[in-house]
């Protein structure tokens, strides 16, 4: 069985002890080489070590966990961020294809995330996700932020502000972009919804979410029409939450 090196930063003490009992006893293949509790510690410990799979506290004192990757040049390792917080720095890291845990971490949570964590590790084409959360984190909450679209092979980024609308199909999803290009996603529907509520996007139907910033009409019988043209409906049990929501915004701006 093939071992993975692993550190843990974090700035609590039982948090740290913690994971380490828990990657113990149910990621055996994960190798923990050490922990550190600052970013300072964390860094040297870094550089000598040689992981390739970190948990990184983003608040600590000293500086956040995104503090310490902006020392390395360059990221060759796996990063699962550990937070006590569910806020907007977490959407910047959902939609950059980066992991974390919530405190405290729940047992099932973080296998879920070590075997995503390993299979980036075997995967040898690096995707620069840092430099994306990195992008995002100067974004927060607003549509220049880049989501990660997983495909077969790779990756897309794309800036919010370029997707006009999200289709569900069978089980993947079709991302219809300003340029008037699709592209087809392994991520279901449901996934974007989750990944998009804080930017602006409406789900009008279970197959369907909007950009509520790119809508150009309404019609009454329950139709919205978007800037690339495309016509989608909104479902009567969404048509008073919509009303709401978005024709309520677009009245008051």
């Amino acid at each position: 069985m093939k071992n993975y090196r692993a550190l843990i930063i974090d700035d609590e003490h039982k948090i740290r002890k913690v994971l380490q009992i828990k990657l113990e006893q149910y990621c055996k293949d994960i190798q923990v080489l050490d922990t550190a509790g600052d970013i300072t510690e964390g860094f040297e410990k870094i550089k000598n070590s040689k992981p390739n799979l970190i948990f990184l506290d983003i608040s600590m004192p000293g500086g956040t966990g995104f503090d310490l990757l902006d020392k390395f040049d360059s990221i060759d390792f796996e990063v699962i961020f550990v937070t006590g917080f569910n806020d907007y720095v977490l959407d910047a890291i959902k939609v950059s294809a980066v992991d974390y845990l919530l405190k405290p971490v729940v047992t099932e949570d973080l296998i879920t995330a070590v075997a995503k964590a390993k299979e980036r590790i075997e995967d040898r084409e690096k995707i620069e996700k840092y430099t994306i959360l990195k992008h995002n984190l100067d974004h927060l909450g607003d549509q220049e932020t880049k989501l990660a679209i997983p495909g077969a092979n790779a990756y897309d980024f794309i800036k919010i502000a370029n997707i006009v609308r999200c289709e569900g199909w069978q089980k993947y999803t079709k991302i219809y972009l300003l340029d008037g290009s699709c592209i087809v996603s392994s991520y279901n529907i449901g996934t974007f919804k989750g990944m998009l509520e804080n930017y602006a996007f409406f789900s009008t139907h279970k197959s369907h979410l909007i950009n509520t910033k790119l809508i150009i009409r309404y019609l009454k019988e329950g139709t919205v029409v978007m800037t690339d043209d495309s016509s989608v409906p909104v479902s009567r049990r969404k048509r008073d939450e919509f009303a709401d929501q978005v024709l309520k915004g677009f009245l008051r701006n």
